[in-house]
């Protein structure tokens, strides 16, 4: 019988599979694993996420799911980040059970 903490880490390794949910994407530079989410304003409403207006007036948001391992550094509020070449600021890094979900603010050119 697996723990509980065995079974969370299979379920990761099930979502980020390149045979399941994940695609391979260029961030930072480095060829990784990952889950690249385009919300629409509707659900990021729906999960309490304000961004109202968004993608017209401020640009496009992107969240980079990725297993916390793949990363050296936890990314920091601010700091920018390139996925598959485009540049933008992180809004924020959420940590939760061996998994980052990184909130990519892209400006319109």
């Amino acid at each position: 019988m697996s723990t509980f903490k065995e079974q969370l880490k299979a379920d990761l390794d099930t979502f980020i599979n390149m045979d399941e949910f994940a695609d391979e994407h260029e961030l930072n530079g480095e060829t990784v694993n990952c889950v690249v989410q385009s919300p629409t304003e509707q659900e990021m409403f729906q999960q309490g996420i304000d961004y109202s207006g968004y993608e017209a007036t401020r640009g496009r948001l992107v969240i980079v799911h990725i297993k916390r391992e793949a990363l050296e550094d936890v990314p920091a509020e601010g700091q920018e980040m390139t996925l598959d070449g485009e540049y933008g600021d992180v809004d924020r890094c959420v940590e939760d059970l061996g998994m980052l979900s990184i909130y990519l603010h892209f400006n319109h050119a």
